[in-house]
C-alpha cells in the first residue's frame, strides 16, 4: 500500500518504520529543511513487543522524506500523528493536497468531531490510538512498539477501519478494532489527564511511585476524571482499564499501585512509552483544563484534580509549549 505519514516524530517514525519493513511504500511529509537532515536515515533503538520473545532493533531507518506533495503523488492512506489541538489546522493544510486518500487520525480527542467533519468527511477517516512511544536522544529515537487501536468516531467498525486494520496487521502489529472510538479515546484522555496532573503535583515519577499517599491521590484524581466521562454517557464497565481506578477495595488499589510501580521501574515497554510524557507542557495543560471545565459543566465534584491547579500552572509557566501544524511538525 502507498502510505503517507505526516511528520517524522516519535509515533510517526515508529509506525512508518514497521510498515516500510513489511513491504509497504511509506513516505514521510516533513517540515521545510528537515528532509536533508534525514537523507542518511534515522537511528532507531526499538524495543519490539509485536512478537514473543521481545526483540530489539538497533539500526538506521532509511526513510523517504519529502517537504511537499507533488500533484502526481497518489496515496491510499495518510497517517496523521499529531496533537489533538493541532489536528484541525494540520488537516486544513493537508486535505486539499491529499486527493482521494483516506486518513488515520492517530491522536486524542475531547471535543468531538464537528471541526474535523467540516474539513474531512467522516467516510474518509478513522481514529487511531498508538500503543507505541519513546523519545529522541543523542540524535536517534529510543522507542517501543506493541499495538494500535482503530475505529470510527461513532458506530461499529467501518470498511475503512477494516482497511486500516489490515494495513497494520500486515506489519505484525496487533490491531484492536473499536466501536464508538470517541468513547475509547475519552477513557484514555481521562486516565492520562488524571495521572499527568498527579505526577506533576508529586514533582517526579519517583515520588509518586514511593509515596503511597500520593499514589492513592492519583487514583482518586483519575476516578474523578472518569466520572466526567461517565456523565458524557460512556459505560465505564465496558473498558477494563478503568477497573483499577474504580474499585472500592483498599487491598486491590494497593496491588494495582504496586503493579504500576513495578512496571514503571522494570518493564521496558512502559519505561520507553513514558519517556516523553512531559515533553509538551501545552498538551498537559490542555488535558487538565479540558477535564476540569467539562467536569464543572457536568456538575462533577473534582476536589483532588482542583487541588493540583497551582502545580499545573507553575509547570505550564516554567516549561515550554509546542505546536504541531503541518508547517511545524517534525
Amino acid at each position: 500500500m502507498h502510505v503517507l505519514v505526516v511528520g517524522a516524530g516519535i509515533v510517526g517514525t515508529i509506525y512508518g518504520w514497521a510498515l516500510a519493513g513489511s513491504g509497504h511504500h511509506v513516505v514521510h511529509l516533513v517540515r521545510s529543511g528537515r528532509a536533508a537532515a534525514l537523507s542518511n536515515g534515522l537511528a532507531i533503538d526499538l524495543f519490539d513487543k509485536r512478537k514473543r520473545p521481545e526483540r530489539s532493533f538497533r539500526g538506521l531507518y532509511k526513510l523517504t522524506a519529502v517537504e511537499a506533495l507533488a500533484p502526481a503523488n497518489s496515496f491510499e492512506l495518510i497517517i496523521v500523528p499529531t496533537k489533538h489541538y493541532a489536528l484541525a489546522q494540520t488537516l486544513r493544510e493537508l486535505v486539499p493536497q491529499a486527493g482521494t486518500a483516506d486518513f488515520v487520525l492517530l491522536t486524542q480527542n475531547w471535543h468531538g468531531t464537528a471541526e474535523i467533519d467540516a474539513i474531512l468527511p467522516r467516510s474518509r477517516y478513522v481514529y487511531g490510538d498508538a500503543k507505541a512511544g519513546g523519545t529522541f536522544s543523542g540524535g536517534g529515537l529510543i522507542a517501543t512498539l506493541l499495538a494500535i487501536d482503530i475505529g470510527p468516531p461513532e458506530g461499529k467498525p467501518s470498511a475503512l477501519a477494516e482497511k486500516a486494520a489490515g494495513l497494520f496487521t500486515s506489519a505484525a502489529i496487533k490491531t484492536s478494532l473499536h466501536s464508538d472510538m470517541l468513547h475509547y479515546l475519552w477513557i484514555q484522555y481521562a486516565i492520562t489527564g488524571g495521572l499527568w496532573a498527579a505526577l506533576i503535583h508529586a514533582g517526579s515519577l519517583g515520588s509518586i511511585l514511593t509515596d503511597h499517599d500520593a499514589r492513592d491521590m492519583a487514583f482518586f484524581a483519575v476516578r474523578e476524571c472518569l466520572e466526567v466521562v461517565r456523565r458524557r454517557g460512556v459505560i465505564l464497565s465496558r473498558y477494563p482499564e478503568t477497573g483499577p481506578f474504580l474499585t472500592n477495595s483498599v487491598l486491590r488499589k494497593r496491588i494495582y499501585g504496586w503493579v504500576m510501580a513495578w512496571m514503571f521501574r522494570h518493564d521496558e515497554y512502559t519505561k520507553r512509552c513514558s519517556a516523553h510524557a512531559f515533553g509538551d507542557s501545552t498538551e498537559v495543560k490542555t488535558f487538565y483544563e479540558d477535564l476540569i471545565v467539562t467536569g464543572h459543566d457536568l456538575s462533577v465534584s473534582m476536589p483532588v484534580m482542583e487541588s493540583y491547579a497551582e502545580s499545573i500552572r507553575r509547570f505550564a509557566m516554567t516549561s515550554y509549549g509546542t505546536t504541531a501544524s503541518l508547517k511545524s511538525i517534525s
